[in-house]
């Protein structure tokens, strides 16, 4: 999945690179162990549509707090789609600097 071209995108490229380390700070605790709990299937094309414009919206805010509260205030279906996107783009930065790994 592409990431939105703004002036912040470079904040959603950090939490990214993040992300591979094993560090979520966009996330509260339960909402990773609950996307790892769970088998999700690929992203559907309405996903992926949703989660980029979760991730538009989410681009705008510069703290990571704020970036939270947007979170928060969405649906739980909405969260867990942009959770789902957001993992697929780490794994996929992942397997870009391991391509051992494929």
């Amino acid at each position: 999945m592409e990431l939105p071209r703004r002036k912040n995108e470079q904040s959603l490229k950090t939490l990214v690179q993040l992300g591979t380390k094993g560090f979520f700070p966009l996330f509260y605790d339960n909402w990773i162990e609950e996307h790892f709990e769970k088998q999700y299937s690929n992203l559907t094309s309405q996903e992926k549509q949703k989660a980029k414009q979760i991730m538009q919206k989410l681009v705008k805010h510069k703290s990571i707090d704020r970036k939270r509260t947007l979170l928060m205030a969405l649906d739980e279906n909405e969260r867990r789609t942009f959770i789902k996107a957001f993992m697929k783009m780490v794994e996929g930065q992942i397997l870009d600097e391991k391509p051992e790994l494929h």
